[in-house]
């Protein structure tokens, strides 16, 4: 890839074709579902929507992987700093007293004292203590908590989760059935877990990304490169794996490797965070943007700006003018 391209992440309630029509037009030239909410049959019937608006959008199916998630939650629960909620281990919904998450017997692994960070880190909690199944919690900084949100236990050894769950088995087929592009898979450890992606894709012309948002990740990030045939730096989830000051140092180490590599790259998160409320970026939303383009990086991907904010069209010219700025002035790999 010669440029740095705009990917953008649409929810299947704004998987509409005037929706996609407005944002390719602005320079959207990719699309990203995350399959963590959406079931198969609706995975199904946005795509047909986004290749009815234009057949060579990029589309690139994001997989659950072995990662921790709030269990369905009908109303989310907003917790203010110092208030009590409790965590623990099951299938059935969340309430606004207890969290669930799909760990067995995660009370056996906690202690009093560590963290828990739910949604990439917006809302902090504090383990007080353990009874029976129950895990104890105070809200450090306080925030709303929805379904199907990450959970993250900084420093803690959870009980290892298969590279493929079911589900994930599941919309990696009809991924591949209704002729997507890419599939990032969520929380590689080492290139087994790639591997194991491989082995249900055969040889399907899907490309299989995997996804860097943890500390196993950047620990073996040689051997993932090797087997993978792109790579996509995921920052909110790899912010509560490694300690936030960390996270542009490893950054650029991906963009290197990669490059070296010869394979392409894609980043993500919190790019324009604060147009998801605000008509306009923050200046160093703007440099943010450059510097990725100077790494080389080859896609940028917006997430909650457009899946759910206020301003998603607004994020694509800023985005796109900024790029188009870093590339008329040379900037584009420059960093070596």
């Amino acid at each position: 890839m010669n440029g740095t391209r705009i990917m953008a992440t649409i929810a299947d309630t704004r998987c509409t074709v005037e929706f996609i029509e407005a944002l390719r037009s602005r320079g959207m030239e990719g699309v990203r579902i995350n399959s963590a909410h959406v079931d198969p049959a609706t995975f199904r019937r946005m795509v047909e929507t986004i290749r009815s608006v234009d057949p060579d959008l990029k589309i690139l199916l994001d997989t659950k992987g072995p990662e921790i998630r709030t269990t369905g939650l009908e109303t989310p629960v907003t917790l203010k700093a110092g208030q009590e909620i409790d965590i623990r281990s099951g299938l059935e919904d969340s309430t606004a007293g207890c969290i669930r998450v799909a760990v067995e017997s995660l009370e056996r692994y906690v202690r009093p004292g560590g963290e828990v960070l739910i949604d990439d880190g917006d809302v902090r909690l504090e383990i007080t203590g353990t009874e029976g199944a129950l895990i104890h919690c105070r809200a450090i900084d306080g925030g709303t908590v929805g379904s199907h949100k990450t959970v993250a236990f900084p420093g803690t050894d959870v009980p290892p989760l298969p590279a493929v769950s079911e589900r994930d088995r599941t919309n990696i087929l009809a991924a591949m059935e209704a002729g997507i592009d890419i599939i990032a898979h969520s929380f590689v450890r080492t290139a087994a877990d790639v591997t194991a992606v491989r082995a249900i894709t055969g040889d399907s012309p899907v490309r299989v990304y995997a996804k860097v948002e943890c500390r196993e990740a950047l620990e073996n990030i040689d051997g993932i490169i090797a087997v993978s045939d792109g790579l996509l730096t995921a920052r909110g989830d790899l912010g509560t794996h490694i300690p936030l000051p960390e996270i542009p140092a490893a950054q650029l180490l991906v963009a290197r490797k990669a490059r070296r590599a010869g394979k392409p790259l894609i980043l993500a998160t919190q790019i324009m965070q604060s147009m998801i409320s605000r008509p306009m970026p923050t200046r160093a939303e703007l440099s943010d943007i450059t510097l990725a383009v100077m790494e080389g990086y080859d896609w940028l991907l917006l997430t909650g700006e457009t899946a759910q904010g206020e301003y998603p069209r607004e994020c694509i010219d800023f985005m796109r003018k900024t790029i188009e700025q870093a590339e008329n002035n040379h900037l584009r790999c420059t960093i070596n």
